[in-house]
């Protein structure tokens, strides 16, 4: 009687097996049972209706079939595959599939598979021919039908499997190039087994139609953790197509046990291949499930590493190849700026060599570069070599990253560039890196344990904050000289109560500095009417309290209530700045229908109350669009080389304050502005 199997998976982690973006993938996994069922001719046919679309997948194999005493163990149980003991078919061939995870693949081509298998039975040698049947919405559920016995002297063994009510049209399968990618899945696989035969939709896969070269290469000898010395042996071959190049590792008959991604790790620009490292101890790293970790075991490292390194030395031979071919063209149109030099010198000889790279991308990549005159060629590469012999190291990053841009990235930039130049784009992004770079370079400042005891508010942190203003707000620009203004903010200077500025306090080491101190910036944002900001810092070790917040308040209502604004229109806004704040300053800070930090409004005025680690979390926030989209982070090497470069004079002598190679220069500097007396007067923003 027929009878049902179920898998003890759930259906949702069933269903995870069965999702692909690569339908030719799915249908690989269905030829790699065959062949790890020691088929030699797998046979893939597609049905079509009258829309020339495709209504149903065939993958019929001459394998051993599907052993009826074992089906419904290998069908309701994953991973509890017969290939997992084992590493080679009954033949000698190598195995592909473990896991037993392949036959759930199909189901991401149709909803209803069959398995039509005819296999011989072990125990009394008869065939027996019957189906098994699945469908993903009860993916977990398998029919398996009764089985017919099939003694004839003609009954071979084999599968067919069938997909039917297919997700979508998949015309990938049965386009132009279907045969020729799937040739490319099997390359490795058909060479090493010549008598196999796989007939995709009526064109037998063959490696050669596909290759454009195959090279083997003996490698390095390797020493294992057991002492043992081998020597691997490298296949690559090179594909007349793109392909994902990877890394299969081998045993020594050429059957792959375990595939990676070259990645990043082999660079190669233009050269589609794949490698396949040979070596006997592989299969003995696969029986002990050790390949996998490729990061963490070390013999497995070690022969990955030789592995990689031979690939970098052949691509190193074939690009020098292809190069000396190039250059010797550029010679005879002569249009090569090294052509006149009989003896170089070693740098010369260096530079020659890196140009010689440069320009084959300059070709590649500028347009139309080949149809250009030859005049016009001449000079371009002259410019070039001069370029590479007056500032090597900018010319070489420059071109690197211009010529490996994707090819929709050199669309975008080409488009870009008709809209504004390139300088403005360098000085826009060159805004936003700066920008965080400082933000980073502040923080270590204000909140580090070493410089924030020396740092000099009014001689050091107010003098870098008059040239970085745009932290506070974005809408405002430098005052410049506002004479007016500034005697105002002097009058009402009283208001703010004792000043810090009337007596010296002592920051650390002997040293003294005035830490209160005041920014004022202006914007006149319509004719006639003027936007005034104003910014109050307080020492570090006072916190904005009730006193603090109730004399901003005060200083906020006299300077806007001066007699010289009566008749002018104008908008005040107040920010007083500390590292903390109290409760009570917290509450006033956060007061229902107020936006967060403002602590006080009347009319014109605007008075708030923020913390240091608020003003730079509100500056990031700003510029994080353009921090995600230039993929820029802000280290603290970078942070203390803006500050360096920005504001070397203003810092303290301190190792985190300034990067080594800058500190030698500027400590003198910052030594000297330690002692400076403050000044009493109110500081002005510098244009």
């Amino acid at each position: 009687m027929p009878h049902e199997v179920t898998v003890n998976l759930s259906d949702d982690h069933l269903a995870s097996l069965t999702v692909t973006n690569n339908p030719l993938s799915a249908l690989a996994e269905l030829i790699w049972n065959g062949l790890d069922a020691n088929a030699r001719h797998i046979t893939i046919r597609f049905d079509k209706n009258s829309l020339d679309t495709i209504e149903a997948i065939h993958v019929q194999d001459t394998g051993d079939g599907i052993n009826y005493d074992h089906a419904e163990s290998l069908f309701g149980k994953l991973g509890d595959s017969w290939k997992k003991t084992r590493n080679r078919t009954t033949s000698g061939r190598g195995l592909h599939g473990k896991s037993g995870k392949g036959r759930f693949r199909a189901f991401s081509l149709g909803q209803h598979v069959t398995w039509r298998t005819t296999a011989k039975r072990e125990t009394n040698n008869e065939f027996l021919d019957y189906k098994i049947t699945g469908k993903s919405e009860s993916i977990r559920i398998f029919s398996i039908s009764d089985p017919i016995k099939t003694n004839g002297t003609n009954t071979k063994s084999g599968t067919e499997v069938t997909i039917t009510n297919l997700h979508k049209e998949f015309g990938t399968l049965t386009s132009p190039n279907a045969a020729t990618r799937a040739a490319c899945l099997f390359a490795g696989y058909l060479a090493q087994y010549p008598d196999v035969i796989i007939d995709y939709d009526g064109t037998t896969l063959d490696p050669k139609t596909v290759q454009t070269a195959e090279t083997q290469l003996e490698c390095e000898t390797v020493t294992l953790s057991s002492g043992l010395a081998v020597k691997p042996r490298l296949r690559i071959i090179e594909w007349k197509t793109p392909v994902e190049r990877t890394l299969h590792l081998c045993d020594e008959t050429g059957v792959s046990r375990h595939d990676m991604k070259l990645g990043t790790a082999v660079r190669a620009k233009g050269m589609d291949f794949t490698a396949y490292l040979l070596c006997e101890e592989i299969n003995q790293l696969d029986q002990q499930n050790r390949l996998i970790l490729e990061e963490e075991d070390p013999d497995v490292k070690a022969l990955v590493a030789i592995a990689r390194k031979s690939i970098r030395a052949w691509i190193r031979k074939r690009e020098a190849e292809d190069l000396s071919k190039t250059v010797e063209r550029w010679k005879e149109e002569k249009i090569y700026p090294y052509e006149n030099k009989e003896t170089l010198s070693p740098l010369e000889e260096a530079e020659r060599q890196v140009f010689d790279i440069i320009a084959v991308n300059v070709q590649e990549y500028l347009p139309n570069f080949e149809e250009n005159k030859t005049a016009s060629r001449r000079f371009t590469f002259h410019l070039l070599a001069q370029a590479l012999k007056d500032n090597p190291e900018s010319l070489q990053q420059i071109i690197g990253q211009v010529l490996g841009l994707k090819k929709e990235d050199q669309d975008d930039l080409a488009e870009l560039l008709q809209k504004t130049s390139l300088p403005d784009i360098i000085k826009a992004a060159k805004i936003v890196t700066t920008r965080l770079d400082f933000l980073t370079g502040l923080h270590n400042l204000i909140f580090d344990k070493e410089t924030k005891k020396i740092l000099l508010e009014r001689d050091q942190l107010h003098r870098i904050l008059e040239k970085e203003t745009w932290i506070f707000d974005e809408d405002f620009q430098l005052a410049g000289s506002e004479e007016p203004l500034e005697e105002v903010l002097d009058k009402h200077l009283h208001e703010l109560g004792q000043r810090e500025d009337d007596s010296p306090v002592e920051v650390g080491e002997g040293k003294t500095g005035r830490i209160d101190l005041r920014l004022q910036k202006v914007l006149q944002p319509r004719t006639g009417e003027y936007d005034y900001l104003v910014v109050e810092l307080k020492r570090p070790s006072q916190k904005i309290n009730g006193t603090v917040l109730n004399q901003i308040k005060s200083y906020a209502r006299a300077i806007a209530g001066d007699e010289r604004f009566h008749e002018i229109p104008a908008r005040w806004k107040f920010i007083v700045v500390s590292n903390e704040m109290d409760d009570l300053a917290k509450a006033e800070a956060n007061q229902p229908g107020r936006p967060h930090g403002v602590v006080f409004e009347a009319q014109s005025i605007q008075v708030w109350a923020k913390t240091w680690s608020e003003i730079i979390n509100d500056a990031r926030v700003r510029l994080r669009f353009f921090e995600q989209q230039l993929a820029y982070e802000a280290t603290r090497d970078n942070a203390k080389g803006y500050l360096a470069k920005a504001h070397a004079k203003f810092l303290p002598k301190t190792d985190t304050a300034i990067p080594t190679e800058t500190a030698k220069n500027t400590s003198d500097i910052a030594t000297k502005q330690l002692d400076v007396p403050a000044s009493t007067t109110t500081q002005k923003i510098a244009p």
